[in-house]
């Protein structure tokens, strides 16, 4: 893809106009190579910085965008811009040259009345050496946990995975593709090589990626455009069976032999021998992966509904929204919670599409404009809530993106969150902002930062995920000496930043709240839209358990 062209679906994703498919197209540039997740973060700052700058009116933020359509993020093709766009432009480079260079890149947050405090590019400077994609799995036990979910849409960098049961297919980004039968323990060197260390493997090559290799047993197959399987054990050796095409085999002293369509290889030692070929019904392809992992959807929709019947009868519950049934007609969100205020509770649908969910056959929302929202009004005050939504990040294109945000920030109101670095934030106050201000002074800012009590948690998405599901929990607890808690995925994670953590949280209230939004922010300028979508949402009047939130995740992911 031309870098003009890329340009202009990353200004247009920026803007929430891409559809479906185009969404696809520039997702998997961004998987694919690191410059283009470079531009993607230079404009995705851009866009943010003029958004969020007061002093530009929201008519100039729609031209200057427009404008930068021809200007890329180093370089200015003036010859091709009209008059007042090459001005806008100035414009625009002239306002974020004024923000201190302490904003851009020192760690940390930003005050919730919508003016930056500290703030950092997107960028670290560090590529993602992103190679492969997991793109099928059928009952499939990853054995890399402990580094983040593994599952379907998850990309790979250089180094193991462990598939300790069931199958995956793995697409490498020069276009090979295996399967793996686990158990299976597999190194990915490149999007070019991998070495087998045990387990079974079938690899698929087209013209377009000949030269894939794979190593077992210290010896060296090199796939020119067909499809083979090995089967290596922990002890060192391996075989090989040629299904269609040719493999050129090198072992470890440099000698070459070929394999074609029904030959087959012993490997130990870094030498071949050629055998007889056997078991081949053993390696399984990629059509049956893909056949199996249709099913697997099928039984883990019906296992979420089957326990979600059971979790909405759970009394600590204050709402709950399964998104589920709902058609393009739907201005109402459901609360499904059977204790409580029942339909008082129901959310309004307001902008937002109805689009797929999790599986092919759940129903969620889109957010991609900035009217998107769903409208709550949510009366009580708690001294312990727990936050959860299931939710597709499709990029984080504001400094802060709305997860669940009250009306303003009176004394108590929460305000649930994730910052443009990828991590989760929650965030009160006693005192909130005081109102009838047409602007802040210097000392409502200074109060409002020596009372706000900010809780950022370790970042844990980058573009490279745009398009996953993840399950994101808060918990918050006045009782207890810890008093927040964030998960992602049913893991805990630490904190990258925070302010006031350790002083006393004020008794919570929700109110008239927005999902996915900020109808009425503390300043005009704020814009807080999410880009992406939720099938999921649920508050508590209780802070879960760290054993509750990892079962809500194990029943409830894709």
């Amino acid at each position: 893809m031309e870098d003009n062209s890329l340009k202009h679906l990353i200004l247009a994703h920026l803007d929430g106009r891409l559809s479906d498919e185009e969404f696809a197209e520039i997702q998997l540039q961004l998987e694919a190579d690191s410059d283009a997740r470079a531009l993607y973060a230079e404009l995705a700052w851009l866009d943010a910085e003029l958004r969020e700058t007061g002093a530009v009116a929201d008519h100039m933020v729609e031209d200057a965008s427009s404008a930068m359509q021809e200007v890329g993020p180093q370089r200015v093709n003036w010859t091709r811009l009209p008059i007042y766009a090459q001005l806008l432009a100035v414009a625009a480079v002239f306002i974020v040259m004024l923000i201190p260079t302490w904003m851009l890149y020192q760690r940390g947050g930003e005050l919730d009345n919508g003016k930056v405090a500290v703030t950092t590019k997107l960028t670290s400077g560090v590529p993602i050496r992103s190679i492969a994609v997991i793109s099928a799995e059928a009952d499939a036990v990853w054995g890399n946990e402990g580094e983040g979910r593994f599952g379907k849409g998850t990309t790979l960098e250089p180094g193991k995975i462990f598939l300790i049961e069931g199958l995956a297919q793995i697409d490498f980004f020069s276009g090979a593709s295996i399967t793996l039968s686990g158990p299976a323990e597999i190194d990915l060197r490149s999007s070019n090589l991998a070495i087998l260390h045990s387990g079974r493997v079938r690899a698929d090559v087209p013209p377009a990626a000949r030269g894939f290799e794979i190593l077992a047993a210290d010896v060296r197959l090199e796939d020119l455009g067909t499809s083979f399987g090995i089967s290596a054990d922990a002890d060192g050796e391996a075989e090989i069976v040629v299904f269609d095409g040719e493999v050129r085999v090198i072992d470890s002293s440099g000698d070459t032999v070929s394999l074609f369509a029904g030959d087959a290889a012993h490997l130990a030692g870094g030498k071949s021998s050629k055998t007889s070929a056997n078991d081949i019904e053993a390696f399984v392809d990629i059509a049956a992966v893909v056949e199996k992992s249709g099913g697997l959807d099928e039984s883990r929709y019906a296992s979420w509904k089957a326990a979600t019947t059971e979790r909405r009868k759970d009394s600590r519950l204050i709402a709950y929204y399964d998104f589920e049934d709902l058609t393009d007609a739907s201005r109402r969100l459901p609360n499904r919670a059977v204790n409580g205020e029942g339909s008082e509770l129901d959310g309004g649908i307001v902008g937002a599409r109805v689009t797929r969910g999790r599986w092919p056959a759940k129903t969620a929302l889109d957010f991609r404009g900035e009217g998107d929202r769903v409208r709550f009004n949510i009366p009580g005050e708690f001294d312990a809530i727990t936050l959860y939504a299931w939710v597709r990040i499709d990029a984080l294109d504001r400094k802060l993106n709305s997860l669940f945000l009250t009306d303003h920030y009176d004394p108590g109101e929460i305000h649930w969150q994730l910052s443009v670095r990828g991590s989760l934030h929650f965030s009160t106050s006693p005192v909130g902002v005081p109102p009838a201000l047409p602007g802040l002074s210097q000392a409502t800012t200074e109060q409002i930062q020596a009372e706000n009590r900010w809780y950022w948690s370790d970042e844990f998405w980058d573009v490279s995920q745009s398009g996953k599901w993840f399950l994101l929990a808060t918990t918050i607890d006045r009782s207890k000496q810890e008093r927040v808690a964030h998960y992602i995925n049913g893991q805990r994670v630490g904190f990258s930043d925070g302010r006031n953590m350790e002083k006393q949280l004020p008794k919570m209230r929700i109110g008239t709240a927005d999902l996915g939004n900020w109808t009425d922010p503390i300043l005009q300028n704020a814009i807080r839209s999410l880009n992406g979508r939720i099938d999921e949402f649920a508050i508590y009047s209780a802070a879960l358990t760290a054993e509750e939130i990892l079962v809500i995740y194990e029943q409830g992911k894709p």
